[in-house]
């Protein structure tokens, strides 16, 4: 699966909330945006368990004490910097889809 081209826009920074994440689709491609303050990750919104989404259905993601990503249906977790496992039955890192801040335009890097 391709990464969306550099320069692609994805959210406004503003649109964001502070401490959490969203699910957004890039034309087929589920992607998580989570943001503590001015820093933002992107990353392929699949558990590499089981191949699900990191979201609920209403596109809330679980970020526990703004340092890891909970998987809401196996419990696996993922530091929010790095997108490596830090627990449960996840079977690698979260996929990193590289982003910049440009005025508010959150883009791929």
């Amino acid at each position: 699966m391709d990464k969306p081209p550099s320069g692609t826009p994805l959210a406004q920074l503003d649109s964001l909330p502070e401490k959490g994440g969203i699910a957004i689709d890039w034309q087929d491609m589920p992607l998580l945006i989570v943001r503590s303050g001015q820093d933002v990750k992107c990353y392929l919104n699949i558990c590499p368990h089981a191949g699900r989404s990191l979201a609920l259905p209403d596109g809330r993601v679980f970020v526990h004490k703004e340092t890891n990503i909970i998987c809401p249906v196996h419990g696996a977790t993922f530091d929010v910097e790095s997108g490596a496992c830090t627990g449960g039955p996840a079977a690698g890192p979260l996929t990193t889809i590289p982003v910049e801040i440009t005025g508010n335009d959150v883009r791929v890097a």
